[in-house]
């Protein structure tokens, strides 16, 4: 049964044994006699004030009827029908203890009223300690003596190892704030160095093995006649004449059809091979 109905069940029953007392003693005084002497008439009178009196004492009192209240604490949810006054009294009474760092959603002295809903958040400290990796970085030493685009390692580098102490904050068991309090290295990173090459490529640097392995899988007397392509380069006869070259260059050593090759990039650069001359 809830507190407001409870309250409508009551009201009448006190009102029902408060009428009769307060209709006797607001009731005028009159004697037997109703022809009766100035002296009978004074007592009747002078009894009213005091009955009044009385009257006022039994009437303004008030009927407080117990509070219901949730609280929501440590993951569950309890109801409480109380008589206590404010938030502090329904916590003793509810028997919940609270820590110092714990978080309450009104001030204790708050007055309380019917549907309140307190919220207890536990507020917890905890300590951790883990050991991390420490990542190595990687060290460019840059050489002129290595051609650009190159890269060459010459040492590995190494992890190294620290311990992470730190302070977490939970709020019922979530946590909310993470403090490093302190990070000690037990084993240092080393760092990786790399050789990294910085001088300008040539024409004697081109891969021109590759390209007269997809040219002609590498045979100087290789002919496309139909095409009108020879040699390990597949020159045609006005490329091979462009370099340099007369007559026919399958004719001629893979030497010479290299050093020819050479020559005609040097004028018309990789697209001299269309296709094979992106190897290089």
């Amino acid at each position: 049964m809830d507190a407001c109905r409870l309250a409508g069940l009551v009201r009448p029953v006190i009102l029902a044994l408060l009428l009769p007392v307060a209709i006797s003693l607001t009731a005028p005084a009159v004697s037997a006699n109703e022809t009766g002497s100035k002296g009978s008439e004074s007592k009747g009178s002078s009894s009213v004030p005091a009955a009044r009196s009385s009257l006022r004492s039994i009437l303004p009192m008030q009927i407080r009827l117990p509070e219901q209240v949730r609280i929501f604490v440590d993951g569950r949810v309890r109801t409480l029908n109380t008589m206590g006054i404010t938030v502090s009294d329904v916590v003793k009474e509810a028997k919940i203890s609270m820590g110092a760092r714990d978080l309450i959603n009104a001030p204790l002295p708050t007055r309380i009223f019917g549907g309140l809903q307190i919220r207890i958040t536990r507020i917890t400290e905890v300590r951790f300690s883990k050991q991390i990796k420490i990542p190595y970085t990687v060290r460019r030493i840059l050489s002129r003596k290595v051609l650009v685009g190159t890269r060459i390692l010459k040492s590995r580098g190494v992890s190294g190892l620290a311990e992470v102490r730190s302070i977490k904050i939970l709020a019922d068991g979530k946590i909310v704030k993470t403090t490093i309090v302190s990070k000690l290295t037990i084993k240092p990173a080393h760092d990786a160095r790399v050789i990294v090459g910085t001088r300008p490529r040539t024409v004697n640097d081109l891969n021109w093995a590759a390209v007269a392995q997809c040219e002609s899988r590498g045979n100087p007397r290789s002919s496309n006649s139909a095409n009108g392509y020879y040699g390990m380069f597949q020159f045609s006869v006005t490329a091979w004449k462009t370099a340099g070259g007369s007559g026919n260059p399958m004719d001629y050593s893979a030497a010479e059809q290299l050093m020819r090759a050479k020559r005609l990039y040097q004028i018309r650069g990789w697209r001299a091979w269309p296709v094979c001359g992106k190897l290089f």
